[in-house]
């Protein structure tokens, strides 16, 4: 079975070299000349990130033709669930966290504006429950209230409640922040702020693309590059800019 590694925040595309982007992972999985169809294995961890990126992901995992397991090692959380969803079999290490919670955007102008921009984080809730619900055994209102709330769960709780297949069996050689390596809530919740914080702080519009030598989705997570500050704040006005912003 062919190994990826998805590590790092969710988005379209990069910037600071620490993204899991739509392309990278089509690239990864179906190959440059488009003709994989063998059995994959992801290792998945990702604290968040673009809503639309993460839909777009899993419509390439499901339509995939060869088989797809997802093993989260570390934290799947916000974004990252949608992703866990597309897997025919999906685990987590006995350390790993979960979290699900609802969406949020950056918007400004007058009460139009703000109507439209709750409408569009309503209709995106919606859609990711509609994902949740291809596996979850808890109610749709459940799940609902749960990503009111911002819930965190450990490998047990998410198996109860049906977002993932199963817990893996403690390996005999561990991968970083996997099985033997808890992983602390804290640093969990300090990874999906510094997410919101990367997309809502303004920062310069001038940012140059980063030039990676592989896809984002094999690289490491690193540390974001400092860049002048500027105001960067997004009209509301056209949805496709909107959706773009979405933050789940």
């Amino acid at each position: 079975m062919r190994e990826l590694n998805l590590n790092g925040y969710i988005d379209e595309e990069i910037w600071f070299g620490d993204e899991i982007t739509p392309d990278g992972l089509h690239s990864q999985l179906y190959g440059e000349d488009n003709t994989a169809v063998d059995d994959v294995h992801i290792r998945l961890n990702s604290y968040g990130g673009s809503c639309n990126a993460a839909t777009r992901m899993f419509d390439d995992i499901r339509a995939y033709p060869g088989s797809v397991k997802i093993t989260v090692s570390g934290t799947a959380a916000s974004a990252a669930t949608v992703i866990c969803m597309a897997a025919d079999r999906l685990e987590m290490t006995p350390g790993s966290l979960f979290m699900i919670h609802d969406p949020s955007t950056v918007a400004y102008g007058n009460e139009r504006d703000m109507d439209e921009a709750k409408a569009v984080l309503r209709a995106c809730k919606e859609s990711i429950l509609n994902m949740y619900g291809t596996r979850i055994r808890i109610s749709r209102n459940d799940a609902a209230s749960m990503m009111t709330a911002t819930t965190w769960m450990d490998a047990k709780e998410a198996f109860e409640k049906g977002f993932v297949d199963g817990v893996t069996e403690m390996p005999a050689k561990l991968p970083t922040d996997s099985a033997g390596h808890k992983v602390s809530l804290e640093t969990a919740k300090a990874g999906v702020q510094a997410w919101f914080d990367r997309k809502t702080k303004p920062f310069s519009m001038n940012r140059k693309q980063q030039s990676v030598s592989e896809p984002a989705c094999v690289q490491p997570a690193a540390e974001p590059v400092s860049a002048p500050v500027l105001d960067n704040r997004v009209r509301v006005l056209t949805t496709d800019t909107r959706l773009e912003h979405l933050r789940f």
